[in-house]
């Protein structure tokens, strides 16, 4: 196994206000082995990753995606433009971003048959739009947001020269 950086145990059970002893006691292995992987001196074994990950009503794979996310991820980057919209795609292994410019009286309809299972999160930075996922649509001025399942047939109309940011984020 790749080395993971496990010292988010010491946040959660710290935002749990256990103690290492605690926190050893509830998932029935040694205070040592809590302080070891705590500071990224070993990888727990997989029964151990399971032990730990239910003290904090999480499944293995939860912690292990959270022992993961202390690496830091550079994008990849493409340029991005279709109806009247443009700007900048961002790729990111769980994520993906627009960062876009769009002109008053201009539609953009994205293709919900291409999204897997993500959310959508829409915050408009200036300017105003109309965000219609299926029959329902609402109106966002500057600095507000919208959250949605990007699979549901989805456009954004826009009602004032708008930049505004998308997120996909995948449910894993």
């Amino acid at each position: 196994m790749k080395q993971l950086d496990f010292s988010v145990l010491k946040t959660l059970r710290q935002k749990r206000k256990m103690t290492a002893e605690q926190l050893a006691s509830e998932a029935k292995v040694t205070r040592a082995t809590i302080a070891k992987i705590e500071a990224g001196f070993d990888n727990p074994r997989v029964q151990t990753i399971e032990a730990l990950a239910s003290v904090f009503q999480l499944s293995a794979g939860d912690l292990i995606r959270l022992a993961e996310g202390g690496r830091i991820e550079e994008a990849r980057t493409e340029p991005y433009s279709q109806d009247g919209c443009s700007g900048t795609r961002f790729f990111f292994r769980n994520q993906e971003m627009y960062l876009l410019k769009a002109v008053k009286g201009s539609k953009t309809i994205f293709e919900h048959n291409l999204h897997e299972d993500t959310m959508e999160i829409c915050i408009v930075l200036s300017g105003q739009l109309t965000v219609q996922v299926g029959e329902q649509s609402l109106h966002l001025a500057s600095g507000s947001a919208a959250t949605f399942h990007a699979m549901h047939e989805h456009s954004f109309s826009i009602a004032e020269d708008a930049n505004f940011l998308l997120i996909h984020t995948r449910n894993v």
